[in-house]
Formats: structure tokens, C-alpha cells, sequence
């Protein structure tokens, strides 16, 4: 009977290390079966690529500055020429990637055979660009982004977090977003209908060149506690006529980083004099295409100039290079 016992107990010993020994096993073909993922882009096309993406060809600035933020700078092999070729946007950048500043990162965008070349995971590109049929018919994973507003910010950064695989960390800067987002808003909605602004913003390259209602330029007068004189319009980037313009009289304006146009434009052009906002002198332009990034989490910046500049008091007189600063460090964990 005693043998009989040791032999049901020595059969239920090993079956338990066999059962620990399959669930181990099981674990650990699990981690390792996890060698691609398959995410969906802007274009609505399911692309399977390699988990995590360690050869990233990045052909848009705001995406390299996502994977930045992320901190998976070296899975980037290549990227684009405006980066390079803008004088600001080089120089900060080189901060934060020392292949930038003595330009070792290769800019492949407009050549097909230099980004295969490279053999990428995948490439990440405007979902509009030309290139992306060619790379595609090479064999080459290819992710379409587009930005039309924040919530495509919000996709872009958990997609490339994916790609990369910085989800959690893709996860926070949101949540950090949303939480400063959440912060202006509540101060913007307390301020009396009566006393908000209107406003246009204007991308350049001409004074009448405006952001319609799906356009990020107008989630950042939205979210400033401005309303759009131009919301009529549903177009991103259009071009309105003096005769609109004059019509809608926007209370104040808001300029995009553009060489073309300045506060002075408007200041100086007799047609403009009558307009409210020129006349008052409400007019403000975005200081930085690094800083103020409306294609990035760094709109937030944007939003904060903006909102201080027309409601300097509900905004509590910031301190904008302050803020600027502590944002920085906290989306690319160094000062820059």
C-alpha cells in the first residue's frame, strides 16, 4: 500500500514539473512568436512588419520627431531633406541625434533606390506621397500617415509607438497631452462668450491663405479660446478673397512659422486697416517651426503661446520660455 502511495506521489511530482515545465515553454514561445505586428495606417491599409521595427526609413519630420520622443532614435536609418535643409529644424535636431549634426543619417526621400537600399523594416511616410506605390511594388512595408488634427497627432504617436515598440511610452506622453490640454481648456471655457475673440489663422504663403475647420490651425484656435471667422469653410489650407476676408473682420490673427508672412504684412497693407485685428493690433505669430510643431504633441506649445498672448490674465501671465522649456525635457528627456 506504501509503495503504491510513493508511486502516485512521485507520478503527481513529475506531472506538476512537466505542467510548470509547458507553461514556461508556453510563455516564452509566446514572447518569441511575437516577431511581427500588424498595424493599420492612416490609409486604412493592415501592414504586417517586423516587432519591433529595428530599420526605420522616417520621410516626415513630425514622425522623426515622434520616434525621438520615444526614445527608439536608433532603430532610424533614414530620413527626410527638409530636416536637413531647414536651417532651425537641422540645428535643434542635431541636438538630439548626432548622426544629424555631422549628417551621417542619410535623407532618402525622392529616391526609391536608396531607400531599399537601406533594407527597411519599414518606411514611414505621408499617406499622399508619390513614392509609396514604388516601395510597395519593391516589397518594401510602407505606413501612410496624415495629419488633419490633434486626434491624428494622437494616432501617429500610439501607431509609431507601435511600430517601434514604445507603447507605454507613446501612452504617457497622451496622457501628459491630454492633461495640459484638459488644464487650458478649463481655463479657455470660463472666459464670457462676449469677451472671446475671432480669429483666422493664416499658413502663408500669401496674407489670405487660411486654415478652414478641419485643419490643426484651427484646432489651435479652438483650443486658445478663439473661434474661426472662417469656419464656414471645411478645407485644411485654402484661399480666401479680400472680400471674405473683410466680411468676416476676425477680432484678432494667428500666423504660422512663415517666411512670407508677418504681423508687418497685415500692418502695412492699407487694405488690411480696417479689419479689427489689424487695427487693434491682435495679431500673433508662431516664433518656432521646432517649438511649436502643430503636427507633433508640441502644439501644445502653440496653444500656450496663443492663448497667453489674447488672454493674458484667465491664462495667468505664464511664463511661456518656462513652460516651453519643461515641455521639451519632458517629450525628448533632455534640455533643448
Amino acid at each position: 500500500m506504501k509503495k503504491k502511495l510513493v508511486s502516485v506521489l512521485l507520478i503527481a511530482t513529475a506531472a506538476i514539473f512537466m505542467l510548470a515545465g509547458c507553461q514556461k515553454g508556453e510563455v516564452k514561445d509566446e514572447k518569441e512568436s511575437k516577431e511581427t505586428i500588424t498595424v493599420t495606417d492612416f490609409r486604412g491599409k493592415d501592414v504586417t512588419i517586423n516587432y519591433p521595427a529595428k530599420r526605420v526609413v522616417c520621410l516626415l519630420n513630425s514622425g522623426l520627431n515622434d520616434i525621438y520622443m520615444l526614445g527608439a532614435k536608433d532603430a532610424v536609418v533614414g530620413i527626410d531633406k527638409w530636416t536637413y535643409d531647414t536651417e532651425e529644424i537641422y540645428n535643434i535636431t542635431s541636438k538630439l541625434d548626432e548622426r544629424v549634426a555631422d549628417k551621417s543619417l542619410p535623407a532618402v526621400d525622392g529616391s526609391v533606390e536608396k531607400i531599399v537600399a537601406l533594407k527597411p523594416d519599414v518606411v514611414i511616410a505621408w499617406s499622399e506621397s508619390e513614392e509609396i506605390k514604388a516601395l510597395e511594388e519593391q516589397g518594401i512595408k510602407v505606413v501612410g500617415v496624415q495629419v488633419n488634427n490633434f486626434k491624428d497627432v494622437e494616432t501617429k504617436m500610439n501607431l509609431i509607438g507601435q511600430i517601434v515598440g514604445k507603447e507605454d511610452r507613446a501612452k504617457e506622453i497622451i496622457d501628459y497631452t491630454n492633461k495640459k490640454l484638459d488644464e487650458t481648456k478649463n481655463i479657455v471655457s470660463s472666459i464670457p462668450e462676449d469677451k472671446k475673440l475671432t480669429s483666422v489663422f493664416t499658413w502663408g504663403p500669401t496674407d489670405l491663405d487660411f486654415a478652414g475647420n478641419d485643419s490643426t490651425g484651427n484646432t489651435i484656435l479652438e483650443y486658445s479660446g478663439l473661434e474661426n471667422a472662417a469656419k464656414e469653410v471645411t478645407k485644411e489650407h485654402f484661399v480666401a478673397s479680400m472680400e471674405n476676408a473683410v466680411k468676416w473682420n476676425p477680432e484678432s490673427i494667428v500666423i504660422w512659422n512663415s517666411q512670407e508672412v508677418t504681423p508687418e504684412t497685415y500692418y502695412n497693407d492699407i487694405k488690411w486697416k480696417d479689419v479689427e485685428g489689424v487695427k487693434n493690433k491682435k495679431i500673433v505669430q508662431m516664433p518656432s517651426a521646432f517649438y511649436c510643431d502643430l503636427w507633433t504633441v508640441k502644439y501644445l506649445n502653440a496653444i500656450n503661446i496663443v492663448a497667453n498672448t489674447f488672454y493674458p490674465e484667465e491664462m495667468g501671465n505664464k511664463n511661456i520660455e518656462k513652460e516651453q522649456k519643461d515641455l521639451m525635457k519632458f517629450l525628448y528627456n533632455k534640455e533643448i
